[in-house]
């Protein structure tokens, strides 16, 4: 006879309390306008879309932030932390913007040290370190604090349900034309996709409620659920990054490449913002599982140093449960849960196979020079490329099919 636990594990209050409404995206909408002379900031990055495509942004930025009132450090207790969040966004972009100074990227920038203007670096010094986050531009504080929604309020708590294509866009662009609109594509990409991502959070939670309870049908009921959301994760991030969505031509000239940036802090390279870093996926392999082992597994752990500390904390909490749901299936859940659990696994297996192919090619591009980057690693164009990172994919995807329980019983 099955006996269920007497204490269910404190993460799932954690989840409830945190990241019910809106997984690993803010709790509330990112903040538009910033109160005083911090509308300053924000409000410099769109008249620099221009130069960034042509000429370069240093000498604009250089003269902007010579205006800046002396007093913008002294007036920080007084935000609140979402408009904190909202400036640290902003000085995030205008940083990313004076490190590569215009676009295309010419390769020796990658090798470069710049000296950013000191007030902004301070600014953005001091909001990263109040915010427990790497001094680098990141998933959560590019993307994740960067759009804008005609259905959501700023600064107000919102459903990540109520996101979806259509009524996400970017909220400060940096790029203009069709190289505009394409980086509008990218950071709608990430933003839906960990909105969808919220579905893989629940399910996840419930099963591991029903593995500590020892509810089969819950069990069975809550796989199910983990199964059509990780499809839906998958299946949005594909349709977005298609070719004939996301350009590859622009992409891997004017946008890709300067998200592998990253500072030199205390002798290490940050690596800058990464779809390592997209939460929900890295929730999907733990609640099945799947070790994180091999270069990348590795690199999935590390990406946790770019997420907000809730979200680390939260990740790291679940790291004691990650055997919970297989456990429960193998011991007492039967062969549907069983079944549904290897669709789970199968589902994880066949996005990293997109990945692994859409990559790929992105890799091999048209064969002229041009700088990529990829995970955090700046490339060249050609095929060793191309073989390394099909290399590191196929690690992670035996990781991943490793997991099937089916495999197991032969």
């Amino acid at each position: 006879m099955r006996h269920a636990s007497p204490t269910l594990p404190t993460i799932l209050d954690t989840f409830e309390r945190q990241f019910a409404r809106t997984g690993f995206l803010p709790p509330q909408a990112p903040v538009l306008t910033l109160p005083g002379p911090y509308q300053v900031v924000p409000d410099l990055i769109p008249t620099l879309a221009s130069a960034y495509g042509d000429t370069g942004v240093r000498p604009l930025i250089r003269e902007a932030v010579a205006s800046w009132p002396r007093d913008l450090h002294a007036g920080l207790a007084a935000l609140d932390a979402d408009q904190r969040d909202a400036l640290l966004s902003a000085t995030t972009i205008l940083m990313h913007l004076y490190r590569w100074n215009a676009v295309p990227v010419d390769p020796a920038r990658f090798h470069e040290h710049p000296e950013f203007p000191r007030a902004l670096a301070h600014l953005f010094r001091t909001l990263s370190d109040a915010r427990d986050l790497p001094p680098c531009g990141s998933l959560y504080t590019l993307k994740y604090l960067n759009w804008r929604s005609p259905d959501v309020t700023p600064g107000e708590p919102y459903d990540a349900d109520t996101l979806h294509a259509g009524n996400v866009r970017i909220a400060h662009p940096w790029q203009e034309g069709v190289a505009g609109e394409q980086l509008d594509l990218w950071i709608q990409t990430f933003v839906l996709a960990e909105a969808r991502g919220l579905g893989v959070l629940r399910a996840g939670m419930a099963a591991l409620r029903a593995a500590h309870k020892q509810d089969c049908a819950a069990l069975e009921a809550a796989l199910e659920d983990l199964h059509h959301a990780i499809r839906t994760v998958a299946r949005g991030i594909n349709v977005y990054t298609r070719f004939h969505v996301i350009r590859t031509d622009l992409w891997r000239v004017h946008t890709q490449p300067t998200f592998g940036w990253g500072l030199t802090e205390q002798g290490r390279l940050l690596e800058g913002a990464s779809g390592l870093q997209l939460g929900a996926t890295q929730f999907a392999d733990l609640a099945l599982g799947v070790p994180f082992s091999g270069p990348l597994g590795g690199a999935l752990l590390a990406s946790r140093a770019y997420l907000p500390p809730e979200q680390r904390a939260f990740l790291t909490a679940w790291d004691g449960h990650r055997r919970d749901v297989r456990a429960g299936v193998t011991g007492w859940g039967g062969s549907r849960a069983r079944d549904l659990f290897d669709a789970c696994v199968q589902d994880m297996e066949r996005w990293r196979v997109s990945h692994r192919e859409r990559g790929s090619a992105y890799l091999r591009g048209d064969g002229r020079a041009h700088v990529m980057a990829s995970t955090g690693t700046q490339f060249s164009a050609g095929t060793p490329h191309d073989q390394d990172f099909r290399h590191l994919m196929n690690s992670r995807i035996h990781d991943t099919r490793r997991q099937r329980i089916a495999d197991d019983l032969l």
